[in-house]
């Protein structure tokens, strides 16, 4: 792995989370100001400002720190071994799988019973993380 490749990639995308939450910013002060905001705009663009812009700069400080501290490269350089992409691949893979089939099966559910979605989407999510980490966990003894 190019260390220098993964950094440069790193700053570029702080950097365009940077403009998106600066740009988020500006609209919404302008809105802001001339009094034409809404409630589901005011959510949007306070949600994409106070997303991106702590984003990008927590990032550029962690790239920063990364540069300092070699012992953070090394950490680096194995997060990111073969076996570690295989692993995280074959996990994301078999999750991917379940959560088609769940999707599928509440979908078949929802023609007979009417599920409310707000339920629906946090359960979905939470069975996302918690498939793909046991997953991780099966695939690393395995393999």
């Amino acid at each position: 792995m190019n260390f220098e490749k993964h950094l440069k990639n790193q700053i570029l995308f702080a950097i365009a989370y940077l403009v998106i939450g600066t740009i988020a910013l500006i609209t919404l002060v302008i809105l802001l100001v001339s009094g034409n905001i809404e409630g589901k705009l005011l959510g949007i663009f306070g949600g994409l400002t106070f997303g991106f812009l702590p984003l990008g700069i927590l990032l550029l400080v962690d790239v920063y720190r990364i540069k300092r501290n070699p012992a953070m490269q090394k950490q680096i350089e194995l997060k990111n071994e073969e076996r570690n992409i295989f692993l995280r691949d074959k996990s994301g893979n078999q999750a991917f799988s379940l959560m088609t089939c769940l999707i599928f099966g509440f979908w078949l559910l929802s023609l007979w019973v009417n599920i409310a979605s707000s339920l629906l989407f946090p359960i979905l999510l939470g069975a996302m993380s918690v498939s793909y980490f046991t997953f991780l966990g099966l695939n690393a003894r395995k393999y």
